[in-house]
């Protein structure tokens, strides 16, 4: 039950399968795609072209990659 995932009670969970029709789902929509990865999509090799370059470069690191660092907890 992490980010992006449906959110159903214990009681649905417990007589459907959320999981596997959610997976099901998203395998249906990529079959059906006609770009189904994305360094074949138009949008994002112009979008490299015209502004990020090279993939993996520093405009690509910047702009794409996550950067972590430790908070303090809160006090609530």
């Amino acid at each position: 039950m992490g980010g992006g995932q449906p959110i159903k009670s214990s009681k649905t969970r417990n007589v459907v399968n959320v999981f596997q029709k959610r997976s099901t789902s998203l395998y249906n929509i990529d079959e059906k795609s006609t770009i189904r990865k994305s360094h074949e999509n138009p949008y994002l090799k112009e979008a490299y072209k015209e502004y990020i370059g090279e993939p993996g470069g520093h405009m690509a690191h910047k702009l794409l990659h996550t950067t972590y660092k430790k908070r303090n907890k809160y006090n609530i």
